[in-house]
C-alpha cells in the first residue's frame, strides 16, 4: 500500500514497484491518475476519515505500507497548520494497518528533523532539532510510530532533497534551468547553502529496497554529496551548452559554504547499491533541455 501515490515522490515509487512486478495498492485523492495495470489497484481515500481508513484496511489487508501522504503544498507546507492533522491521521493509519495484519511500514520523514550543521548527518549520532510546523510534526509522528509499531518492522525514511521532472517549478534546480533557458544567470537567496540532492527515481529505488529488504529504524535517503547553487548552475550551463552563462559563472567566485545539509548514506548502502544511483549530471538530463522549453 502506497499513500500519497499521486505526489511528486509517490508516482515514481508506484511506477518502480510495478516495474519490479509488485502488486500495488495506491492511495490518493484524485479519481483515476494512473493508467490501467494488472498489478495496480488505485483508490481515492481521505486519510483523515478514520472510519473510511479502518474499513479500507480491513478490506484490503496490505502486508507492507509506504506512507508518503502528508501536507505538501509548494511554498506553504513548512508552516501549514495542516501538518498537525497529519500527526494523528498518520498514527491512526499505522495502528489500523497493524490491526489489519500489516507486517512492515516505511514512513516518510525529512532531513529537516536534523539540526543542520556543517557535518555529515548520521541517523544514529546527529542531533535532531526540528524548528518548523512541518519538521516538528514529522518528528512527533516518528515518536508515536515507534511506540505504535514496536511489534512490526518499521523504517523511518529521512528524505533529503529530491529533484527531477514533475517537481514544483520554484524548486532550485527547476529555477536554475528556467533561468538558463532564458539566457539569464541565476541569482540565489542562499548562495552558501550546500544541500544533498537525490533524484526522484533513486528515491523510488530506496523506498522499494527499504520495504523489501531487512532493515529498520531511521534511514537517510540521500546521495551523500552537498552541492552549492553556484555549482549546480555551472553544471547545468555546461550540460545544456550555454557558453555565455558558463563564462559568466566562471568569473564569479565560488561562495563560501555557510551551511552544509548533507546526509550520510552508509545505512542506505546496506540495502541499495549506491553505485547504481544516477550521477548528478544524469539526473539533470532527465529535465527538458533549455532549447526544448
Amino acid at each position: 500500500m502506497v499513500t500519497g501515490a499521486t505526489g511528486v515522490i509517490g508516482r515514481p515509487v508506484v511506477h518502480r514497484l510495478l516495474k519490479s512486478g509488485r502488486k500495488v495498492l495506491a492511495v490518493g485523492q484524485k479519481p483515476t491518475p494512473f493508467p490501467a495495470h494488472d498489478n495496480l489497484t488505485y483508490a481515492s481515500l481521505d486519510l483523515h476519515d478514520t472510519d473510511a481508513v479502518r474499513l479500507f484496511l480491513d478490506r484490503y489487508q496490505p502486508q507492507q505500507l509506504i506512507h508518503l501522504g502528508w501536507e505538501a503544498t509548494p511554498g506553504k507546507f513548512w508552516h501549514s497548520r495542516e501538518n498537525f492533522k497529519w500527526i494523528s491521521s498518520s498514527a491512526f493509519l499505522l495502528d489500523s494497518f497493524i490491526s489489519a495484519g500489516g507486517q512492515k511500514a516505511v514512513l516518510a520523514g525529512s532531513c529537516a528533523e536534523y539540526d543542520w550543521t556543517n557535518s555529515q548527518l548520521n541517523e544514529e549520532t546527529s542531533a535532531l532539532s526540528p524548528k518548523t510546523p512541518y519538521s516538528v510534526s514529522k518528528d512527533a509522528f516518528r515518536r508515536m510510530a515507534e511506540v505504535i509499531g514496536k511489534d512490526i518492522d518499521l523504517v523511518w525514511a529521512r528524505i533529503f532533497f529530491p529533484y527531477g521532472p514533475g517537481e514544483d517549478p520554484q524548486k532550485l534546480i527547476s529555477y536554475i534551468i528556467e533561468e538558463i533557458s532564458h539566457d539569464r544567470v541565476p541569482e540565489f537567496q542562499n548562495p552558501g547553502r550546500a544541500v544533498d540532492f537525490i533524484h526522484l527515481d533513486d528515491v523510488a529505488k530506496a523506498f522499494e529496497s527499504l520495504t523489501f529488504r531487512e532493515i529498520s529504524g531511521p534511514v537517510n535517503i540521500c546521495s551523500g554529496v552537498g552541492r552549492l547553487p553556484h555549482q549546480i548552475a555551472f553544471e547545468c550551463a555546461k550540460l545544456f551548452d550555454q557558453p555565455r552563462i558558463l563564462e559568466t559563472l566562471n568569473l564569479q567566485p565560488t561562495p563560501v559554504i555557510s551551511v552544509r545539509i548533507e546526509g550520510n548514506p552508509q545505512k542506505l548502502a546496506n540495502v541499495l547499491d549506491l553505485k547504481n544511483l544516477k550521477s548528478f549530471s544524469e539526473g539533470l538530463l532527465t529535465y527538458s533541455k533549455p532549447s526544448e522549453n
